[in-house]
């Protein structure tokens, strides 16, 4: 009985021993996943810190027998030497993760694996191989019906048929891609793709279309910080300059392109920008600095030769070391089966002691669950109802909150879509009328005049249309910093001294604060460019806005007073409160609203508050505060 009960103890302690291997081997695996999730997230802008991470895991899961993280190791480490321009360890690399994950039901990891091989070999001019990969890909991926792949696959397409001179085909293509990204709100993906459409077209010969596309894809560079792709647009923006001479701009836009990549060690395009650079100066008479700039391509073009020869020798080098590490995984395996048999001739006398530890373990145990176990339930029960409660609160602030601001953008977007046709309606009809020479050029210049207003006025819309629905998806981050409160206010009212000419309205700047405030500079130039607008838009003509900042306590208080019709106390209600306002101008102008809003909310996320003072037919005196820095 006595031995029986030694036994069934034993194995008790045993199971728990071996419970704790696997739950222990688990959490193992969601480390190694998030390192390389981190390796992932750095392989373009630090390409050593990815291969070094991933390394570090590779060996743990090759140990730990675990293939999707050895494959994922693998597929990280093609990617991050592609981006050194180590073409033949990114294709080893490549290679080792699709052996791995082909003909699996990792489908994405399985495709993704034959798109970075596509893309190397690419980069290598072999563009028959990467053909058959693509094709590869983009059957699985309708096989399997999974979109990402499917766009991933036009995004590479698209890069494969720039590359073959067919042109209208990757126009075609990257905007399929781009359909699927737009949707899916992937803007990293969606700018790569409108810079490859800008190379296309500068390729045609079309640089008006290629510059305004790169304009684009450089702002999406930036709100998603895709530093590597900001280098390749820089290029593409000063190609386009050079071809239209404009020299300066191109030197410029060369300039920032090679700080960027050698920052990043992107050998192939500091070659192309460098020898672009070479060409202009050539042809703006700087023949010394041409020489310079051509050394340094060809400095380049030998490193990325080295790169290649190199990443062979780290090829073989790596090979060895995994062999290496085999045959020490195997030696090891020998010795723990001779301390097995010892550990199992000494688990005799060991059981005698497991069993008492057992037993008293077991005691305690008992007694402290039967002392705990009602304060516990208790104490759940409490913080269950509270946890209740607390949730039910949330969701009920979040959903006036989102009723509130799905009214809103059902007001904005009805104001909005009615002031928009208008103007481009106009545009349409005078340059139907331009094109069927229903007008002299005189009728034109003075329609396109009026016109030109209602498009400023439009486009000053959509702007802050833009802003808003950045906001409100959590796409604009406040970034405080020290700023010069007189220079943003100069800065804002020698933007709007056109608008305020039309009117005859004279805008003066009286800031009288001497230190720095704290806030987000941006923001801030938003909201004074919208308040001083709005006083324009409210002022009679020969009327005067003054612009004026002072320090009141820990705050810069900024006021924008005109002398125009003034506001009632219920329009002032609504202004500051949480309801939509809008209003004509003095001469008709036209307005959604949504300027007011913006305001409201960059005030709120930087410190400070919005008071309104006004008397009918008097005018109006809007201020906001931001913090200032401490002395």
């Amino acid at each position: 009985m006595r031995g029986s009960l030694a036994c069934i103890l034993t194995l008790t302690i045993l199971a728990g021993i071996s419970l704790f291997a696997v739950a222990q081997q688990k959490n193992d695996s969601l480390n190694a996943h998030r390192q390389l999730e981190t390796a992932y997230d750095i392989y373009l802008s630090s390409p050593d810190s990815a291969i070094t991470i991933a390394q570090r895991v590779l060996t743990n899961t090759q140990q730990a027998d675990h293939p999707y993280l050895t494959g994922y190791a693998f597929y990280i480490l093609a990617k991050a030497n592609w981006t050194k321009a180590n073409y033949r360890l990114s294709m080893q690399y490549g290679f080792k993760a699709l052996k791995i994950f082909e003909n699996t039901n990792y489908t994405n990891a399985w495709g993704e694996c034959l798109l970075v091989l596509a893309r190397t070999s690419m980069d290598l001019q072999n563009l028959d191989q990467a053909q058959h990969f693509l094709r590869r890909a983009y059957a699985l991926a309708v096989a399997k019906k999974d979109q990402a792949l499917l766009a991933a696959s036009y995004r590479e397409h698209s890069m494969l048929l720039v590359n073959l001179q067919r042109y209208d085909s990757a126009l075609i293509t990257a905007d399929k891609a781009i359909r699927i990204y737009h949707a899916e709100q992937d803007s990293l993906n969606e700018s790569i793709l409108i810079s490859r459409k800008a190379r296309a077209y500068f390729n045609m010969g079309n640089y008006k279309e290629s510059m305004a596309l790169t304009r684009t894809a450089l702002q999406l560079d930036s709100l998603v910080g895709n530093r590597r792709a900001q280098g390749i647009t820089y290029l593409l923006i000063a190609q386009n300059a050079s071809v239209l001479n404009k020299y300066d701009s191109a030197i410029h836009w060369l300039k920032r392109s090679i700080t960027i990549n050698r920052e990043l060690s992107n050998i192939n395009t500091l070659v192309r920008a460098h020898t672009l650079l070479a060409d202009v100066y050539y042809a703006t008479g700087k023949p010394a600095l041409a020489v310079e700039q051509l050394r340094l391509a060809n400095q380049f073009k030998d490193s990325l030769y080295n790169a290649e020869r190199n990443g062979h020798i780290q090829e073989m080098q790596s090979l060895y070391e995994l062999e290496t590490k085999d045959r020490t995984i195997n030696l090891l395996e020998r010795e723990n089966e001779l301390q097995y048999q010892q550990v199992r001739n000494q688990h005799i006398v060991a059981a005698a002691l497991i069993t008492v530890i057992v037993l008293l373990g077991t005691l305690i145990f008992a007694l402290i669950r039967l002392r705990h176990t009602q304060t516990r339930a208790n104490k759940a029960l409490s913080d269950k109802n509270a946890a209740i409660e607390h949730q039910k609160e949330e969701i009920q602030t979040q959903a006036e909150t989102l009723q509130n601001l799905n009214h809103l953008k059902s007001k904005l977007f009805s104001v909005i879509s009615h002031d928009l046709r208008g103007p481009i309606s106009n545009l349409q009809a005078l340059l139907d009328l331009l094109v069927n020479r229903l007008l002299t050029p005189e009728e034109f210049l003075s329609l396109s005049e009026k016109l030109k207003d209602n498009l400023d006025v439009t486009q000053s819309t959509l702007e802050n249309l833009l802003s808003w629905s950045l906001s409100q998806m959590e796409g604009i981050k406040t970034e405080h910093q020290h700023i010069d409160i007189k220079t943003l206010i100069d800065d804002a009212c020698r933007l709007l001294e056109g608008v305020a000419s039309t009117k005859s309205v004279t805008v003066l700047s009286n800031a009288t604060v001497t230190r720095s405030a704290i806030a987000d500079p941006n923001q801030v130039h938003l909201i004074l460019r919208n308040l001083i607008h709005n006083a324009i838009k409210f002022s009679k003509r020969s009327g005067i806005v003054i612009v004026s900042a002072y320090p009141e306590g820990d705050v810069c208080r900024i006021t924008i007073k005109d002398s125009g019709i003034g506001m009632t106390e219920e329009e002032i209600h609504m202004i500051v409160g949480s309801e939509h306002f809008t209003k004509m101008g003095t001469q008709q102008e036209k307005g959604t609203g949504l300027g007011l809003v913006l305001c409201k909310e960059f005030i709120l996320r930087n410190g400070g508050e919005l008071t309104i003072t006004s008397t009918p037919g008097e005018g109006t005196a809007v201020s906001f505060s931001i913090p200032l820095e401490k002395n």
